[in-house]
């Protein structure tokens, strides 16, 4: 049996290596050895600290729902 498709396939949590800034927010640092949110675009990667990838996540999550509801209406 086929294993079933992701919509997050280039998301993961990885440690910060050494200190820098948020992509989302400049003003956002990650220290070394913080937890953050990877997302892989293309051959490069965007690292967001644990405050806006919350945010995003939530916002993901409402759109995830949103997409659910609008599939189960039409049946």
């Amino acid at each position: 049996m086929p294993k079933p498709k992701s919509l997050l396939q280039r998301v993961s949590i990885d440690i910060a290596l050494k200190g820098h800034k948020c992509q989302h927010n400049k003003s956002h640092l990650i220290t070394r050895g913080e937890k953050r949110l990877k997302l892989t675009v293309g051959r490069s990667y965007k690292h967001y600290c644990i405050e806006c990838a919350k945010k995003i996540i939530e916002s993901d999550i409402e759109k995830l729902i949103s997409i659910r509801k609008q599939l189960l209406d039409n049946q």
